[in-house]
């Protein structure tokens, strides 16, 4: 089972984001596009995994996060890795409480080492909108004009392990199991 660990986001927050990747798309020649209910927060990818380790990983979780405090953000101002003619991702960049999405990053990356996944040495929480992506102009450009876009008075109430799978030529996302912030 494809796998990752998420934080999702209500769909007003998801409305407000697909609002600014159509003004991206109309600044770009081609590229890759999220899917409106596929927008979220990567804690971790894991990628192909046994369902019964996903359940091992779950009940770790759910002994080190359940509990710890919601997360408040905003996202404003976007980033990109990869530069060139092909941009590989356009994302939005988060503010707020990143020392408390830190916090759960670490938890996870501790407890998935355990069942043999990788430690990732860094972690720039994003949400991305675009991949593979042309514009018409350079990404400064597009970083200066969308630098006011502010979408604000978000809540991570919970963290989510999510199942992808691809359907009808569509990537569907499906929560597995949510672990409860307070």
């Amino acid at each position: 089972m494809r796998t990752f660990i998420t934080f999702e986001f209500n769909r007003d927050t998801k409305e407000k984001i697909a609002e600014l990747q159509n003004k991206i798309r109309s600044e770009s020649i081609k590229g890759r596009f999220k899917y409106i209910d596929n927008f979220h927060l990567t804690i971790k990818f894991l990628g192909e995994v046994e369902e019964n380790k996903i359940e091992l990983i779950y009940q770790d979780l759910l002994r080190k996060i359940k509990g710890k405090e919601k997360i408040n953000i905003y996202l404003k101002g976007l980033g990109c890795f990869g530069r060139g003619d092909v941009i590989k991702t356009i994302y939005l960049k988060c503010h707020g409480d990143l020392d408390k999405i830190k916090d759960i990053y670490n938890e996870v990356d501790k407890i998935t080492s355990n069942y043999g996944f990788k430690v990732e040495n860094r972690f720039t929480p994003h949400v991305t909108i675009a991949q593979e992506v042309i514009l018409k102009s350079k990404f400064e450009d597009l970083q200066k004009k969308f630098e006011e876009y502010l979408i604000d008075n978000i809540v991570f109430d919970r963290v989510t392990i999510m199942k992808s799978e691809q359907r009808d030529g569509k990537r569907i996302y499906t929560p597995i199991y949510e672990i409860h912030l307070k």
